[in-house]
């Protein structure tokens, strides 16, 4: 089997926001999409999913520095051809963009595979360890507290075991855990806006709320010295890694002692092959990890697969603002909190053509 074309095809879907996003803070950027795939001369073609931040650079990069390199391989080799993208852009950088577009690719690549083979990529990641897959809520900014709280309030009714806020204030954490009660699991991601002192202090005032981790709570958010700094100061659980890049990176976290759970990202870190590593490297330091998944396509149900094949963790985090319309079926949306992954070869997923077509953003 060879490659015959790479296409990698830019979309913005708006999200359906409950309430209005907020004009100050992290902006979620979440209306962006990056459709990969793959072809193949024997009519089997592979799905993958790029990080979305500026969708039109990501696919544009895909289609000029990794598509020649790309022209006539064998997709099966996903190693080979890992290694032959990763040094092939090293001018390029070696976090952001260019590992979010090889990560893509990646996925992609284990579509294929699976396809090939007639098995899901769970199976070939190792083989089913739970018999679902528990999805944590993780939802938007909001400008006020009170809309936090209702909505986490809402999805916990939902069936939703633990919910994530983007928030950056007391307020917010204390209204939450108020309208969820004690019994549902709290995690806060700041998305790497503090100082060091800052980021114990706001640990210390946030420890009466029991979270279960407080997320990249540092800017910048490498400050690896700075995270262990925090880390050795704060009786909650600190979590890294949606923004860390290949098992290199992960390994300088380990290293610095920097960080309680790792969250490793499979369209962001260098795919699934990338993520198998830093699982094994989790298992080897005895350190949990808990995957990264703030998307909406083929990246969540590659990180779905992933974590079927997780003999540590059944959680995924789960996007709970719909967009208008999904362009991925099954689309992986949790029912009472759960996701089931089907036993149909590669990602099991179809791309829907019409939605594509109706929301791509090309030049």
């Amino acid at each position: 089997m060879k490659i015959t074309d790479v296409q990698a095809i830019p979309l913005r879907i708006p999200q359906k926001m409950k309430f209005a996003k907020p004009k100050t803070g992290f902006d979620t950027e979440s209306d962006g999409h990056v459709l990969v795939k793959i072809l193949t001369d024997e009519g089997i073609t592979g799905i993958g999913e790029a990080w979305r931040l500026t969708p039109r650079a990501v696919a544009k990069f895909i289609v000029e520095a990794l598509k020649p390199r790309l022209i006539g391989a064998d997709p099966t080799c996903i190693e080979a051809l890992w290694q032959k993208m990763y040094v092939a852009t090293f001018r390029y950088g070696r976090k952001g963009m260019v590992l979010n577009a090889i990560s893509g690719v990646e996925i992609a690549l284990w579509d294929i595979l699976g396809k090939a083979c007639n098995l899901p990529v769970y199976k070939l990641l190792g083989g089913a360890r739970h018999e679902r897959i528990r999805g944590y809520a993780s939802l938007p900014p909001y400008g006020k507290p009170e809309e936090a709280a209702a909505d986490a309030a809402a999805l916990v009714e939902s069936g939703y075991h633990m919910v994530k806020l983007h928030q950056r204030d007391l307020d917010s954490v204390a209204k939450t855990r108020a309208a969820i009660g004690d019994g549902i699991d709290l995690a806060l991601d700041v998305n790497g806006c503090w100082t060091r002192r800052e980021a114990v202090r706001m640990a210390h005032d946030m420890e009466q709320y029991n979270l279960r981790w407080l997320e990249e709570p540092l800017n910048p958010m490498d400050d690896y010295d700075g995270l262990r700094f925090v880390r050795e100061r704060s009786n909650i659980s600190i979590a890294a890694g949606e923004n860390e890049y290949t098992h290199y990176g992960f390994k300088t976290l380990i290293e610095k002692d920097a960080v309680d759970i790792l969250q490793p990202d499979v369209i962001k870190a260098g795919g699934l092959s990338c993520c198998r590593k830093i699982l094994a490297m989790a298992e080897a330091w005895n350190i949990p990890l808990i995957t990264h998944s703030f998307y909406y396509g083929p990246g969540v149900a590659a990180t779905a697969h992933f974590v079927m094949a997780n003999p540590f963790g059944d959680e995924m985090e789960i996007c709970t603002t719909p967009i208008e319309e999904n362009f991925i079926t099954p689309d992986f949306r949790p029912v009472k909190g759960k996701i089931t992954v089907s036993d149909a070869p590669g990602l099991g997923i179809e791309v829907i053509e019409d939605v594509v077509k109706k929301y791509r953003i090309d030049d």
